[in-house]
């Protein structure tokens, strides 16, 4: 799915007003999201397969009418590109466009497995300026504007002090349909052995917020959209972490692959993954 080019200018004076305001906005799209998740959950009716995109429910589809309902309320002209529905409001006569994942952790949640959040992005002239990941099971609301740190409940947060590669706690996520899995499975062994511990949780919009908290030492992952990881790689930031590719380019959402830590152990993770995949494969 394409996703719109932006410029790479911005007021930051206009960016953080508009940051404040979408933020209002999304702390009430988030409400009203999140009592549709507790509404439909363990109790869901209709759940479709998608072709290498895991599963779809009602609850998905419902959560993301809720957040668009919400947003083109408050900003008309603004572009919404969510998972479900694509791109909105394609003749915006504003240089927005919010990332919206209406359920990231789809999986888990047809499972009953309570880590899942909704997950809103805002990006304006081509820069992430604002970031709500909400886990409404976990009672945690994670967020962010560009330039005044990241918050869990209105708490400030910050990523992990710790400095040595055989103290941090990692998080990944990848899929059987990746031809990359052989490799993937190598990194992984590699800091199972060299590690305190890895995980795999299977939501990366709060995997990146517990890399924020300072839960996690790094977390990376292949094969996301834009929608996976605006809000949480801004998130993560402003708690002070490193986001790039696998290259170790500077992320931004339209990339496929991040690697996300603090500035102690990203080096070494990033150093780690040019190892194991030396093959040059087109991340």
């Amino acid at each position: 799915m394409a996703v719109p080019p932006r410029s790479s200018t911005s007021n930051d004076k206009h960016s953080r007003a508009l940051g404040k305001e979408a933020l209002s906005a999304a702390f009430e799209a988030a409400d009203r999201a999140g009592e549709v998740l507790k509404k439909h959950y363990g109790r869901l009716s209709q759940i479709d397969e998608k072709f290498q995109a895991g599963l779809v429910s009602e609850a998905d589809r419902e959560s993301e009418s809720v957040i668009k309902a919400i947003l083109f309320q408050r900003f008309p002209n603004h572009q919404i590109l969510g998972e479900e529905t694509g791109l909105s409001g394609a003749e915006a006569s504003e240089s927005a466009l919010w990332m919206i994942d209406p359920l990231d952790g789809t999986t888990n949640y047809v499972h009953r497995v309570p880590f899942f959040c909704i997950s809103m992005g805002l990006e304006v002239d081509g820069e992430l300026i604002m970031g709500v990941v909400d886990a409404p099971l976990l009672g945690s609301r994670y967020h962010a504007i560009r330039g005044e740190g990241a918050f869990l409940n209105g708490r400030p947060i910050s990523v992990s002090k710790r400095t040595l590669f055989r103290e941090g706690l990692f998080a990944t996520g990848f899929s059987s349909a990746d031809h990359t899995l052989d490799q993937q499975m190598e990194m992984v062994s590699h800091v199972i052995r060299h590690a305190r511990g890895i995980r795999r949780l299977g939501a990366a919009a709060l995997d990146l917020c517990f890399v924020a908290e300072g839960i996690f030492d790094g977390f990376w992952e292949r094969n996301l959209q834009p929608w996976d990881t605006a809000a949480g790689a801004l998130i993560a930031r402003e708690a002070g972490g490193i986001a790039t590719d696998f290259s170790g380019r500077s992320f931004e959402p339209r990339m496929r692959s991040i690697l996300c830590a603090p500035p102690a152990q990203h080096g070494s993770l990033l150093e780690l993954m040019g190892r194991v995949e030396g093959a040059k494969l087109d991340f």
